[in-house]
């Protein structure tokens, strides 16, 4: 048999697949915050406002809204039925096929029937990610119910076998900050091994970071070629002499993150540029074929990491379709070839997210 991306509809081929977004969420909601939160009442109105046009200054340079933080169910279905149908439109296909990673935390709130029922309204392919953040592994009762290693590794693979709507991948999955936390990605990245799923791991601010979530891997078996390591413009983005992020991309981070041996999931394009911006979409593209001329082409993935309402093509953001409209149209006229094109656009992301053959049987029941 061979390897099958499991979707919330059932196994997929990764080799019909046109076009994957390696890295969503699909639907979040914020966190609960007690009055005003200490903040000064402008601040505290523009936090509960709806987003319009008027607000996207603000939102852009970060200011914070409920409402922005806030993708629900029709927001979702908006985006996908607006990426399937530029996809259309586009293709020499009549159907071309799409699939969106949909990967929990980072404030995702979807529910394995709500993916299921978007990815049947739209006809988009939704890989489900299992919730592997939020959960740090503690030993001590007194510290909370927090899941024990082999429990934790239970849970996931619960949802990577579960009969209705299972899981393809497992993450978001938090780095770690301490034995515990290390004892965490430990057993998920056991789990995903068992189940021959890929483990995506956190945004990391620093390279760093990642060596002690990438050791744990390593030490439950599971190869870093089934790694995904995400946010990876911010992790190549030029420092400054004093260390604060500065402009442009330092080629000495996207070595060091070459040299990681995962998978590169660049995974925030479309972001509207502003004054704080350092790793540009140009940025990224030039920092792709660089990647590809050094023979780690196979190794990149792309998404666009929608998380806030303001970046949906709805409310004035370029939206789900800014990868296959903008994107891939620009690194080919940056010179990339066709065959680049397609690993870039979906076929790199369907093969490292698709599983392993015992994950594709038959799912428990």
């Amino acid at each position: 048999m061979t390897p099958k991306m499991m979707t919330v509809s059932g196994p997929v081929d990764p080799a019909t697949l046109d076009l994957v977004l390696a890295a969503e969420t699909l639907l979040c909601a914020p966190p609960r915050r007690p009055g005003n939160a200490g903040l000064p009442a402008t601040e505290a109105a523009f936090e509960r406002a709806l987003v319009t046009m008027g607000s996207l200054g603000k939102l852009l340079m970060g200011a914070p809204n409920r409402d922005d933080e806030t993708l629900d169910p029709i927001d979702a279905e908006v985006a996908l039925d607006a990426l399937a149908a530029l996809c259309v439109t586009r293709s020499a296909a009549a159907s071309p096929a799409i699939a969106v990673t949909a990967l929990a935390g980072l404030g995702s709130q979807a529910t394995p029937d709500q993916l299921g029922a978007l990815s049947a309204a739209s006809g988009v392919s939704i890989v489900r990610g299992t919730n592997g953040r939020g959960r740090a592994v503690r030993r001590d009762p007194d510290l909370g119910s927090r899941l024990a290693p082999e429990e934790f590794a239970a849970a996931i693979s619960a949802e990577l076998a579960c009969a209705d709507h299972p899981a393809g991948i497992v993450g978001f999955v938090d780095l770690p900050r301490d034995a515990a936390a290390a004892a965490a990605v430990e057993a998920a990245a056991h789990a995903a091994r068992t189940h021959g799923a890929a483990l995506v791991l956190a945004p990391a601010e620093r390279l760093g970071e990642l060596h002690a979530g990438l050791a744990a891997v390593d030490r439950a078996g599971l190869d870093r070629s089934r790694v995904i390591v995400t946010g990876a413009a911010a992790l190549i983005g030029a420092r400054q002499s004093n260390g604060h992020p500065g402009a442009g991309v330092d080629a000495a981070r996207v070595s060091k993150l070459e040299d990681l041996g995962t998978a590169i999931c660049f995974d925030d394009l479309g972001r509207i540029p502003n004054t704080s911006t350092v790793v540009s979409d140009h940025d990224v593209a030039v920092s792709i074929l660089g990647l590809v001329e050094q023979g780690a082409g196979a190794r990149v993935i792309v998404s666009s990491g929608i998380r806030n309402k303001h970046r949906l093509a709805s409310h004035g953001g370029n939206g789900l379709h800014f990868l296959p409209q903008q994107f891939v149209p620009y690194l080919r006229m940056l010179g990339a070839n066709e065959e680049t094109l397609r690993a870039i656009a979906g076929g790199n992301a369907a093969r490292i997210i698709a599983r392993h053959p015992a994950a594709v049987e038959e799912p428990a029941r």
